[in-house]
């Protein structure tokens, strides 16, 4: 039993790309935030463009703040990343993408980066994909063991990944896998809309709940919280239930967002800070 505290709260980039990153990171400190996940994604970290140095900086700014960042996520939604590409320049290239992403988290110092499994062509059975999806993160994994990253793999929405979509599938590709250093980041959109829990992960898991993704949607949508129908209150509950004392990233990524990201964050924030009887930046008891 436990209480998340605001110190596990880590909002992403993500719903700041028109925006230089410096003030995304700015606001966080307005808002006397401890933790950033750091998308990576253009403008504000492109992956494939981005040499050590330009790492170096990025981390010497974050860190100033008196930021912790607590996940690095590339982007493998819209990108064209697939680690179960069918066409196998199309995989090379993703690999080496995760590869890369790899050496970045390293550079910036976090411990876990967060990876998807990809997706088939739906018109086919899953079987091939999900073997090519398999041996690419047992690829990664093993990097990451080598350099001490914890990786969190995220269940995606079944449009997103027709692999890793849901609890029991995660559960297999953890298994088959094998490694201790590859755990599930739980993003509670796809967890309503699959029909599973976090009362099901944490207890099926066994402890390889390392990363939390708080969404809200109605029940898609990833909209600021307080906008769609999850219970955040009671999933916040529940992960102090559960002792969970790891990160909990805030991912808005609904285009409408973007114009006015100070606003739609701030709901968030006040949503989480309500929930958990505190108020204003400083986290007094109400």
């Amino acid at each position: 039993m436990g209480t998340v505290t605001m110190s596990q709260i880590a909002p992403m980039n993500i719903h700041y790309v028109l925006y230089p990153l410096d003030y995304f990171l700015d606001k966080l400190v307005s808002l006397e935030l401890q933790a950033v996940e750091l998308w990576g994604g253009s403008p504000h970290v492109p992956i494939e463009d981005l040499k050590l140095p330009d790492v170096s900086s990025l981390r010497r700014g974050i860190e100033a703040r008196g930021l912790t960042i607590a996940c690095f996520t590339p982007e493998t939604c819209v990108y064209p990343i697939n680690l179960a590409a069918e066409d196998e320049a199309l995989r090379r290239r993703s690999i080496a993408y995760a590869l890369k992403s790899l050496d970045i988290a390293s550079e910036l110092g976090t411990g876990r980066m967060q990876i998807v499994a990809g997706r088939g062509y739906y018109d086919k059975p899953t079987d091939d994909a999900w073997k090519r999806s398999r041996d690419a993160l047992e690829l990664i994994a093993r990097k990451a063991e080598t350099l001490g990253i914890h990786l969190t793999m995220e269940p995606l929405l079944y449009h997103e990944s027709n692999l890793v979509h849901n609890l029991q599938t995660a559960k297999r590709m953890m298994q088959e896998i094998g490694s201790p250093h590859l755990g599930c980041n739980v993003d509670t959109v796809p967890m309503v809309v699959a029909g599973d829990s976090l009362e099901a992960y944490f207890s099926e898991l066994a402890g390889r709940v390392n990363h939390i993704h708080l969404c809200d949607g109605s029940p898609q949508g990833h909209v600021p919280l307080g906008s769609g129908n999850l219970p955040i209150a009671s999933f916040l509950k529940e992960l102090g239930e559960w002792g969970y004392q790891g990160y909990i990233g805030l991912e808005t990524c609904g285009v409408k967002h973007y114009l006015e990201p100070d606003r739609h964050l701030e709901q968030s924030i006040g949503t989480i800070r309500k929930a958990l009887g505190l108020q204003g930046p400083e986290g007094r008891k109400v």
